[in-house]
């Protein structure tokens, strides 16, 4: 017997839980600052980083893009309120925390007090709760 809050009868849309639209858009408001500082002011997101560089620039213009273009996917999965849609883009965040994970740390040092914490945060803050919410909508999806 499945919960009333994952049956959705096929004359009106699936409701998204509440924590699953409040996670999309704080992960929208981070890709829209990630966006603007690699655009305009990488030191921002990224500390002491200097554009002297044409490989800099480059590198900031590539991820600034990127962050663009998942906000731009995630605010249209938000505003279209379609589960599957809004899977979609939950598995988009969480194959890109879940590589983050490991990278930040590994440059700070997974053995220093910064490296486990920003393991910890993205790891309990991010990563779980993406996959938990990528794992929901695609059983309200299913109905």
């Amino acid at each position: 017997m499945t919960s009333p809050a994952t049956t959705v009868p096929a004359d009106r849309p699936a409701t998204i839980p509440l924590w699953i639209n409040g996670l999309s858009i704080v992960i929208a408001l981070i890709l829209a600052f990630q966006c603007f500082s690699g655009y305009f002011e990488p030191s921002l997101a990224f500390g002491d980083f200097s554009l002297d560089r044409v490989a800099n620039r480059e590198a900031m213009s590539k991820l600034a893009g990127r962050n663009l273009v998942m906000l731009v996917l995630t605010l249209l999965a938000l505003m279209s309120s379609t589960p599957l849609y809004l899977a979609g883009t939950f598995l988009m965040h969480f194959l890109r925390e879940a590589q983050d994970l490991f990278i930040v740390p590994y440059h700070l040092g997974f053995t220093t007090p910064k490296g486990m914490a920003v393991f910890c945060v993205l790891l309990f803050m991010f990563v779980i709760p993406e996959f938990v919410a990528l794992k929901t909508l695609r059983k309200i999806a299913r109905g």
